[in-house]
C-alpha cells in the first residue's frame, strides 16, 4: 500500500472515531491486596521472558544512527499472548470477587514495560501493576481507562519482576477482556543516558531552569515541552501546541519518525502507535548548576492520532483529555509565517533526560533534507547554537521564534556539545496544507474556521490557574541549597535522622485567602540506607500564634533504596526509589483546602542508619526563616534550633489553586495602618501604631505568589520590590488582620 492509499485509510478510520470521547489513561486510586496476604502464592505465576543478545541490539542500535535525530531505543520487545485463560492465577475472595494475577520476569532488566493488546473492563473492576514488594505500584486503571482500539499502555515498572493483578466484583455487567500482546525489557540504564547521570555528553546544555531567575522569557513555554515513550522502547520529544479556537484541545506536536522508528517500519499501524504513546509532563531538573532527575509522577497515556506526514515528518497527536490543573500545562502558540525574527530557542529532552534549553541568535533559512524522502526546502536550518545542542531523544521537540511561538519542530542533523552545528527542524508552513486530506495538514486542526497565520499560547486553566509557591525564591537563591547537618559532637543530618532526635519538619507558606492544596514537590538527596525508613507527609493549619496547628491531611511517602535504576514510574500512585538526587511530585488526596498560613511537613521513622532529608538554603543565605521543627513534642522556628539555629527554607514547593471569591476566616482587621507607595524606587512604607510585637508581613504578587515575609521590627517599615506592578501586602498579628493591594 502506498502512502496516499495509507492515509486514505487512516483519515476514514480517524473519522469514524472522531465523535466518540473516552476518558485519558491517569490512575484512578486504590491500592491492590496486601503483600502479606499475596506473598505465599507467588510461586508458580510468573512466566519468564527468553533471553537475548543485548550486544547484539546495542550493535543495532548503533548501526540504525544517522542523522535524524532518532527516538532513543531503550529496551527489547517480546510479542506475547497473557490472558486469564492461559497464564497466572485465579482465585476468589469472600466477597466473591475475582482476583487474577500475572507474574513477568525477564532476567536482568533495568525495568518493564508492558501493553495490554485487550483491555475493556467493566465498571467496578480494578487494573494494578506492581514491583513484588509493592515498593512500586502503578493504577489503579478502571473502566475509565477503556479506549476505542481496547489498548493500554502502561509505564515502566523498576526490576526484572511485574506482577499484574486484575480485581473483578462478582456484580460487574460483563466479564473483563485483558491480553498482555507486548512486554518490554529496559536493556539501558535510562537514569544513566540523563545529563545527571553521564553529565559530560551533555554538559554545553543548560536546564531551562538556569534563565528563570534572570528573565521570565521561558516560564510558559517549557511548560508545554513533554517527554514521549513511544511503543514501550522509544524515547522523544513533544510540545503542547494551542488552535485558533483557544478551546483546550490537548494536541501534542512531535516528528513522525518517532512513530516509525525512523522510517525503519513497513506499513506502519499510526494508530497503533498513537495509542501507545505515555507522556510525561514537568520532567525537568530543579536545579541549575546540580543537575537532578526531575519529577516522574505526573504523565498520561494513550493518545489519538490526528494527522501525519512521512514527507515533512510531522506528527500531530491529541491525548484522551484535557492534563489535570496540578500538571501546570500550557499550550503553546505558533507562527505560520515564512519570515521569522532571532532569536530562537530549542526546548527538548535529550537522551530521554530531563529538559534542556537551546538558543541561537542567528537568522535561520529553509533548506532540503535529503536522503530520508522529504519535500524540498521544508526544514528550517539552525546553523549554529549559541547555547546548547540537541541529541537522539530530542526529535519532536519545537523551535520557538523571537515571540514564542512554535515555527517547527525537531527531525534531526549532526550537532553535538563539540560541534553545536547543523540541526534541521521541519517548518510549520510547509506542513501547514500540503495533501488532500486532513489527516496530512496541520491547519485542519490548528486553525479549523479560517487562515489565521499567528496564534498565541493558552493555558487552559488561566482563569483559574495552579500555582507553585516557593520560598527559596522568595527568601533566597535555590541553587546554594545544601543538606544541611548538626555540628560535632552531634550527628546526621539537620532536617533528617540524627542524635537530637528531632523526626519532623515543617514549611510554612502564607497565601491571600482560601486556596486548595493538590500536593508538593520534595527536592530531595539519595538515600543512603534504607532499612526501617518511612516517611509520612502531613498538611497542617496555622495557630492564631502562627505555628503549625492541627493536621489537616496525611499520606505516606516511602522510598526505597536500590541500585538500579529506571526512568520513569508514571501515575499518581507510584513509590520510586529515591536511590539519586530527585525532585518528587507527592499527590494529596483528596485535595485539601488552606487559607492564609499552612504548613507542609514530612515526618520520619527510621534507624540511625537512614537519611531522609530535603535540601535546605545554607546559614546566612537569607534572613527570612520558613522552616520548622518538632523538638521535645513543641514546635519551634529553626531560628530557635537547641543547637544550630539560623534562618532557612526547606526545598518543598505546594501547588495550589486559588478560590476565588473567597478570603480569609480572619474576621478582626488591624485599623489605623498608613501605605504609601515611592515608585521611582520600587519601595513602599508601612507605619503600624501601637504594639508591633508578633506582627508578620507577607507581600503577594496578584496571582498568589510570595514575594516577601517576614516579621516587622518597627513602627515604620520599608520594603523594597524588585518589578513594578500590582502586588498585595497582608498584615497579621495574632487573630488580627490587615490586607491591601497596591501598584508599584
Amino acid at each position: 500500500m502506498d502512502m496516499k492509499q495509507n492515509v486514505l485509510k487512516l483519515t476514514l478510520i480517524l473519522f469514524l472515531l472522531a465523535p466518540f470521547v473516552t476518558e485519558a489513561q491517569i490512575s484512578h486510586g486504590g491500592r491492590p491486596l496486601s503483600y502479606t496476604m499475596l506473598r505465599s502464592t507467588f510461586q508458580n505465576i510468573f512466566q519468564e521472558m527468553p533471553s537475548f543478545d543485548i550486544d547484539a541490539e546495542i550493535q543495532l542500535d548503533s548501526l540504525m544512527q544517522n542523522d535524524l535525530r532518532g527516538g532513543y531505543r531503550f529496551a527489547y520487545k517480546f510479542m506475547t499472548d497473557y490472558t486469564p485463560e492461559n497464564s497466572g492465577q485465579s482465585f476468589f475472595l469472600a466477597d466473591g470477587t475475582r482476583v487474577w494475577r500475572l507474574g513477568i520476569r525477564s532476567k536482568g532488566a533495568y525495568s518493564i514495560n508492558l501493553l495490554f493488546t485487550e483491555f475493556e473492563i467493566p465498571k467496578g473492576a480494578k487494573l494494578f501493576l506492581y514491583s513484588p514488594d509493592q515498593s512500586q505500584v502503578l493504577g489503579s486503571f478502571t473502566y475509565l481507562n477503556n479506549s476505542e482500539l481496547n489498548l493500554l499502555p502502561v509505564a515502566p515498572v523498576y526490576g526484572d519482576e511485574v506482577i499484574i493483578e486484575y480485581q473483578e466484583p462478582v456484580d460487574v455487567d460483563f466479564a473483563g477482556r485483558l491480553k498482555v500482546g507486548e512486554v518490554n525489557h529496559a536493556y539501558r540504564d535510562l537514569r544513566g543516558s540523563e545529563p545527571a547521570g553521564v553529565f559530560s555528553q551533555y554538559d554545553c546544555m543548560p536546564s531551562p531552569v538556569c534563565a528563570s531567575d534572570t528573565t521570565d522569557k521561558y516560564d510558559e513555554i517549557v511548560r508545554s515541552v513533554v517527554l514521549l515513550i513511544i511503543n514501550g522502547d522509544v524515547l522523544c520529544s513533544g510540545v503542547m501546541i494551542n488552535n485558533s479556537r483557544n478551546d483546550g484541545t490537548p494536541y501534542i506536536l512531535t516528528a513522525s519518525h518517532c512513530l516509525n522508528k525512523q522510517f525503519t517500519m513497513v506499513n506502519p499501524d499510526y494508530i497503533k502507535m498513537a495509542n501507545t504513546v505515555v507522556s510525561f509532563f514537568n520532567y525537568e531538573s530543579p536545579f541549575c548548576s546540580k543537575v537532578l532527575r526531575g519529577t516522574e509522577e505526573l504523565s498520561m497515556a494513550s493518545t489519538h492520532l490526528r494527522a501525519i506526514n512521512e514527507k515533512t515528518d510531522m506528527a500531530l497527536l491529541e491525548l484522551l483529555e484535557k492534563p489535570p490543573v496540578y500538571y501546570r500545562p500550557y499550550y503553546a502558540g505558533w507562527n505560520i509565517n515564512e519570515t521569522t525574527s532571532p532569536p530562537y530557542t530549542n526546548i527538548h529532552h535529550p537522551g530521554g533526560g530531563v529538559k534542556c534549553l537551546g538558543i541561537c541568535t542567528k537568522d535561520i533559512n529553509l533548506k532540503s533534507y535529503s536522503g530520508h524522502g522529504f519535500n524540498p526546502n521544508s526544514h528550517w536550518n539552525v546553523l549554529e547554537w549559541e547555547t546548547g545542542s540537541t541529541a537522539g531523544g530530542s526529535s519532536g521537540s519545537p523551535l520557538f521564534d523571537s515571540k514564542n511561538h512554535i515555527i517547527g519542530a525537531l527531525t534531526g542533523g549532526n550537532s553535538s556539545c563539540s560541534s553545536p552545528k547543523d540541526d534541521l527542524f521541519f517548518a510549520l508552513h510547509k506542513t501547514w496544507l500540503v495533501g488532500d486530506v486532513d489527516s496530512l495538514n496541520l491547519k485542519p486542526w490548528l486553525s479549523p474556521n479560517g487562515n489565521q497565520l499567528i496564534c498565541e499560547g493558552l493555558d487552559p486553566y488561566e482563569t483559574n490557574k495552579a500555582i507553585e509557591l516557593s520560598n527559596l525564591q522568595a527568601s533566597g537563591n535555590r541553587e546554594l541549597s545544601e543538606i544541611a547537618y548538626l555540628p560535632v559532637p552531634m550527628t546526621g543530618q539537620q532536617f533528617g535522622v540524627n542524635s537530637l532526635n528531632t523526626t519532623e519538619y515543617a514549611e510554612s507558606f502564607t497565601i491571600p485567602g482560601t486556596a486548595t492544596l493538590w500536593g508538593a514537590y520534595f527536592v530531595t538527596p539519595e538515600i543512603s540506607n534504607n532499612t526501617s525508613l518511612s516517611v509520612e507527609v502531613k498538611v497542617y493549619s496555622s495557630t492564631t500564634l502562627n505555628e503549625p496547628a492541627d493536621p489537616l491531611f496525611s499520606t505516606t511517602f516511602s522510598p526505597t533504596y536500590t541500585n538500579k535504576q529506571i526512568l520513569n514510574e508514571d501515575f499518581q500512585e507510584t513509590v520510586k526509589p529515591l536511590n539519586r538526587a530527585q525532585e518528587s511530585f507527592i499527590k494529596f488526596e483528596p485535595a485539601v483546602s488552606v487559607s492564609d498560613k499552612f504548613f507542609i511537613s514530612y515526618k520520619i521513622t527510621a534507624s540511625e542508619k537512614d537519611s531522609f532529608t530535603v535540601y535546605t538554603l545554607p546559614s546566612g543565605s537569607t534572613q527570612q526563616n520558613t522552616a520548622w521543627l518538632k523538638y521535645q513534642d513543641k514546635w519551634i522556628e529553626n531560628t530557635e534550633h537547641p543547637v544550630k539555629p539560623y534562618s532557612t527554607s526547606l526545598f518543598i514547593t505546594p501547588v495550589v489553586q486559588m478560590k476565588t471569591g473567597e478570603t480569609s476566616n480572619q474576621k478582626t482587621e488591624l485599623t489605623n495602618i498608613r501605605l504609601s507607595v515611592d515608585r521611582n524606587q520600587k519601595r513602599i512604607r508601612i507605619i503600624i501604631p501601637g504594639n508591633i510585637n508578633e506582627t508578620r508581613y507577607d507581600i503577594f504578587s496578584i496571582d498568589g505568589k510570595v514575594i516577601q515575609n517576614g516579621k516587622i521590627s518597627d513602627t515604620t517599615e520599608y520594603f523594597y520590590l524588585k518589578n513594578h506592578g500590582c502586588y498585595i501586602i497582608r498584615l497579621k498579628q495574632r487573630n488580627k488582620l490587615y490586607t491591601s493591594k497596591f501598584v508599584l
